[in-house]
């Protein structure tokens, strides 16, 4: 057994022990979905072998652990004070009771399930303060961080949108109002990993007055004038970490129709984290079909007609049109380039 009281004990490593079995399920429980959303798009994460998470997601859940029992040892010591100057009152009353008599014969373990439930109004007042000071504390920015920690590391800017806004070489960029929103937006979806990050949202088209037209010509402009700006800082915040490559030459008169045809086919070909099954089996078999269309691109034996036809429960009329529409957006967004989107998204999300 290893008492509550042990996590007030003079002995580091036995304190650390009491406190790695009464904390560590809740501050993992806790802290899994924000990791899953800023390092794995909200898919699974998982050690290659047993049932951990990734290396990255583990040490980020030890740094965490270790960061509260620093802020809880410290706390024992003096308790912290609020902005007001007043002591923090979770934490003296988390101290009082693991120095109290009662702290001696609770078990660690044993009271482990219960700090990681939601809590309720009768449960121990410090329960809650446990729960509220030493995991919900320390993981109250874990998103945010996760995501600023990994784009620095791969050589990314920690902040693009003030790099983009003050820095003199972004000067030439900053001319453009509407450009340097986009340029903006980008990276912080690509940060973000969502699907389709070129794509112009409505709102920030509307803002500026553009049509979609206007506005892919305006995303691809701004693009190709970052990556003469900054190559480097376009290679890493921009060109590496996705699978899908912008345009770069503005006077290209099909840049803003390559644009949009990008565009649609990841929306059309990517499963989204929290996408019901029927939608996300109707994509992979979109991805199907269109692997289908590249294949004869390049030359080789394919039928999508008929796998439309046979997976998705069509009749060869309807089924013809639509690979019909989606042989000319295959075209106009490239066969290769659509080959790789629809390969990348079938194996991520296996």
């Amino acid at each position: 057994m290893r008492p509550l009281s042990h996590l007030a004990h003079p002995d580091g490593d036995i304190a650390f022990d009491a406190f790695h079995a009464f904390i560590a399920p809740a501050l993992r429980a806790a802290a899994r979905g924000p990791l899953l959303r800023a390092r794995h798009a909200g898919r699974a994460c998982g050690a290659p072998t047993g049932s951990r998470w990734c290396a990255d997601c583990e040490a980020t859940a030890d740094d965490l652990l270790m960061a509260s029992f620093k802020r809880l040892r410290s706390a024992l010591d003096k308790v912290p004070a609020t902005r007001a100057g007043r002591p923090v009152r979770e934490m003296a009353l988390l101290g009082e009771h693991l120095l109290s008599a009662d702290a001696q014969g609770q078990d660690s373990s044993a009271w482990a399930p219960r700090l990681r439930e939601a809590g309720n109004i009768a449960e121990p007042a410090w329960l809650r303060a446990a729960r509220a000071q030493l995991v919900h504390y320390p993981l109250r920015h874990l998103e945010a961080q996760t995501r600023r920690a990994d784009a620095v590391r791969r050589g990314a800017a920690a902040r693009p949108d003030r790099d983009l806004r003050q820095a003199v070489w972004a000067a030439p960029l900053r001319e453009d109002p509407a450009g340097l929103e986009m340029l903006i937006m980008v990276v912080f979806r690509i940060r973000r990993r969502v699907s389709d990050p070129f794509q112009v949202p409505d709102d920030l088209r509307e803002r500026h007055g553009l049509t979609h037209a206007e506005a892919s010509r305006r995303m691809g402009r701004a693009l190709s004038a970052l990556r003469t700006a900054n190559p480097g800082f376009f290679a890493a915040n921009i060109e590496e970490p996705v699978n899908i490559e912008p345009p770069t030459d503005p006077q290209d008169a099909f840049a803003a129709d390559r644009l949009h045809a990008r565009a649609t086919l990841t929306r059309l070909l990517t499963t989204r984290a929290d996408e019901p099954d029927p939608h996300a089996t109707r994509r992979r078999t979109y991805r199907k079909v269109t692997t289908a269309v590249c294949a004869i691109g390049i030359g080789h034996q394919a039928d999508p007609v008929a796998v439309a036809t046979q997976d998705l429960g069509l009749a060869p009329e309807p089924a013809g049109r639509m690979v019909r529409r989606l042989a000319l957006l295959v075209a106009t967004a490239g066969v290769d380039w659509t080959d790789r989107v629809a390969e990348f998204a079938d194996t991520s999300v296996r």
